[in-house]
């Protein structure tokens, strides 16, 4: 049992919620409890539906009880029952039970079809609950079962004893893929139970993300009121979910709506002691704790509600971070350029994150904004002023090649950067219509493969192999490498070969820009006094040559490293033919070999962090709703050192030690289905005929030196084994693989 215990309870104040939920045994009767609102002055209760009862008795022998068989899925039993005429196919218990309900509750597919087949009143009422098979099937999230008896007749809108019609049922377990089966069969979103409650005020007071952003996406009615006039919001603030209270007040909850006895979901909120995650989810949504929007002086609040400007300013902050920075370390005193850029760094980063404070949602935090993709552009635009200014006038002449190979590569660098950050990474084209979405989960159930590793609910379209939603996207992406947050978007099919050229580039022309600064610094004359406070005479004498330019220099040579590394990666991924998100959940053959290790060092190298929410790549929940109860909870909120641990991704570095290395050996036959050997790999990557400079054609790529698209690759095309002298014909196995983002 679950509750949440009134405050009166306690000799406390008001108001008051209760959830209270038996599991539905094994074998049990599907018993229906009507959930009810009562409301008075003290509080208001709300109970859920539960289900108890015991396997049907067995008086008979087992293989002439009907019931039992039924149960147990004995097709071949109960086909001799009709035959011999001891039952029929309509056939009910003195409580209206028919085989067809002990079917469908133990989620017996073969036996319900062959019950169909036979004559099986399908929308037969019996049990407790008065309900019918479909309900029964519902209860336990057998959405296989749920989906034969719909296609055969089930009506979708009767109710139960209760009231509850099967769209009502399936929300109070909070199975997603089964409420957008039912969605799909035209039952109205806002169908009410009897005492007004429809399935998105279910889904919030259960504290269901997933379930109530779909009903909301599907156009449920966010400011429904039951019969004692609350709204999903009062429900949402009952349960204190974050994420279902943000997202009810995202699509437009009145924010001040009154209950039949006057309460607002202020009120709610206090008695239900959620005060907190209300204020926090409000704030999220741009309004202060009373629920008004926010004001700032100069009508600035406008201004940082617009996502537009706001990414452009934290795409272009860094730049003046940059410069405020390196002029300070290169133009003050030692002993007072360490506390000066400490504070001035500080100051700009307070800046940065109160836009990120009253910016959209998404911006909340620093390093989901294009703040690290502007600071590598401010980086290198800063090198390049200085390169123009400083370093081409004094060099050209002594070194006119290595001048020539450093524009070369810059230039490069900046074009593949740019390309990179702008261009569509593979996002996979969504249905334009429900019917089209209905077409296409009536196919995967044909195929076995209604499952969140084939269906996105959040896209409604079916993923494609290598493909991954990206939550920060917002969008599924073929073949998904990663998100990196030095581009501030997702590598993916069309921009993977652009990703690797960018880095490539980018180590080269780091490299030539530190040879000609030392040249450059060979060339220029000697201060005349040279005066360090701590550095002998010789470097101090280098130092004073253009000290701006070495701390520029010093910075780009630190970034040389996470490059190095990052191009390492990516070419052992390319002669494997494997993503970052393949590598580093190492879901081949479904069989998980990643260690704690593994997945820090590989964010490191992949998104120039250990952080694998930086990287796109985390881990937060697995299951049905896993793509949006990742969600849950409220948000924590972090100082200044846990905001940069998570940034450096630091956090997962602390947890690589205390989990230790792991060993884990990997069988001989757990290969990568869609490596074709090293030679192969890089001739499709390197050899791709597709433009290296401009758009390449959208989802198309080389694999096993033909051309696929993954758009629309479900199904892994066939391998040959073996030389001309003979050899096995083998398919490609599927690529199982988890969302690590969504344990959503």
């Amino acid at each position: 049992m679950i509750s949440r215990t009134s405050p009166t309870e306690d000799s406390q104040s008001s108001a008051a919620a209760r959830i209270s939920s038996t599991p539905l045994p094994p074998t049990g009767k599907a018993v229906a409890v009507s959930p009810k609102v009562t409301q008075s002055d003290d509080g208001i209760e709300l109970k859920n539906i539960g289900a108890s009862g015991d396997a049907p008795k067995a008086s008979l022998p087992v293989e002439d009880d009907i019931m039992q068989l039924a149960r147990l899925g004995e097709v071949a039993a109960v086909q001799k029952l009709f035959e011999t005429r001891k039952f029929s196919p309509i056939y009910k218990d003195e409580e209206g039970i028919t085989p067809l309900h002990w079917a469908a509750i133990n989620n017996r597919y073969a036996m319900c079809k062959f019950l169909l087949d036979s004559g099986a009143d399908i929308n037969a009422k019996g049990g407790e609950s008065l309900a019918t098979p479909v309900m029964w099937a519902a209860q336990r999230c057998y959405y296989y079962v749920v989906n034969l008896l719909l296609q055969h007749g089930a009506d979708p809108l009767l109710t139960d004893v209760g009231g509850y019609n099967i769209l009502h049922l399936a929300t109070m377990d909070g199975n997603a893929f089964l409420l957008v089966l039912l969605l799909q069969q035209g039952i109205p979103v806002d169908a009410t139970d009897p005492h007004g409650h429809t399935g998105l005020m279910w889904a919030a007071y259960r504290g269901f993300p997933a379930c109530v952003d779909l009903f909301l996406r599907w156009g449920a009615n966010v400011n429904a009121s039951d019969e004692g006039g609350l709204t999903p919001l009062h429900w949402a603030l009952v349960d204190g979910s974050h994420p279902c209270i943000q997202k009810v007040i995202e699509y437009g909850a009145d924010r001040f709506a009154k209950t039949s006895d006057g309460k607002s979901p202020a009120t709610v909120a206090g008695e239900m002691k959620t005060t907190r995650v209300w204020h926090l989810a409000l704030n999220d949504c741009g309004y202060d704790s009373k629920g008004n929007t926010k004001t700032l002086p100069f009508g600035l609040m406008a201004f940082l509600r617009n996502q537009n400007i706001v990414s452009k300013f934290f795409l272009f902050w860094p730049f003046l971070m940059i410069f405020v920075a390196t002029w300070i370390l290169s133009h003050v005193v030692i002993f007072a350029a360490v506390p000066l850029f400490v504070v001035a760094v500080f100051a700009l980063q307070w800046v940065a994150q109160q836009v990120a404070n009253n910016g959209p949602i998404n911006f909340r935090m620093l390093q989901k904004t294009p703040y690290l993709a502007g600071t590598f552009g401010g980086s290198q635009f800063w090198v390049g002023v200085r390169y123009l200014t400083k370093l081409l006038p004094a060099t050209f002449v002594s070194h006119p090649f290595l001048n020539i190979f450093f524009i070369a590569f810059y230039s490069l660098t900046a074009y593949f950067y740019i390309y990179a950050m702008t261009e569509d990474p593979g996002f996979v084209p969504k249905l334009v219509s429900r019917n089209q979405q209905s077409a296409v989960i009536g196919e995967l159930f044909e195929q076995w493969k209604f499952d969140e590793d084939n269906f996105c609910i959040q896209c409604m379209i079916r993923k494609p192999l290598r493909s991954k939603h990206c939550r920060r996207c917002g969008r599924c992406v073929a073949k998904h490498d990663h998100h990196c947050p030095w581009i501030d978007n997702c590598v993916g099919a069309n921009n993977f070969r652009h990703f690797v050229l960018y880095v490539l580039s980018l180590e080269i022309a780091i490299i030539l820009f530190i040879q000609l600064v030392v040249n450059y610094i060979e060339i220029l004359p000697p201060p005349a006094n040279p005066q360090c406070n701590i550095l002998n005479a010789t470097l101090c004498d280098f130092l004073l040559r253009d000290t701006f330019t070495l701390v520029l220099t010093l910075w780009s040579s630190i970034q040389l490293v996470w490059v190095t590394m990052l191009c390492a990666v990516q070419m052992v991924q390319i002669s494997r033919n494997q993503t970052t998100y393949e590598n580093m959940r190492s879901h081949i053959d479904g069989i998980d070999h990643a260690t704690p290790s593994s997945q820090a060092i590989t964010s490191a190298l992949a998104a120039g962090t250990t952080s694998l929410d930086s990287a796109g790549l985390s881990a937060a929940g697995r299951g049905p709703n896993s793509t949006l109860a990742s969600a849950g909870g409220p948000r924590q909120r972090h100082g200044c050192y846990e905001q940069w641990k998570r940034l450096l991704g630091l956090d997962t570095f602390l947890a690589t030690a205390q989990a230790g290395f792991g060993d884990r050996r990997r069988s001989s036959q757990q290969k990568n289905p869609f490596s074709r050997g090293i030679i192969t790999n890089c001739r499709d990557f390197w050899g791709d005929p597709a433009p290296i400079f401009g758009k390449r054609e959208p989802g198309l790529a080389m694999l096993g030196g033909d051309v696929v698209n993954y758009y629309r690759m479900y199904e892994t095309p066939l391998r040959m084994h073996g030389s001309s002298r003979g050899g096995s014909e083998a398919t490609y196995r599927s690529l199982a693989g988890e969302d690590p983002e969504e344990m959503v």
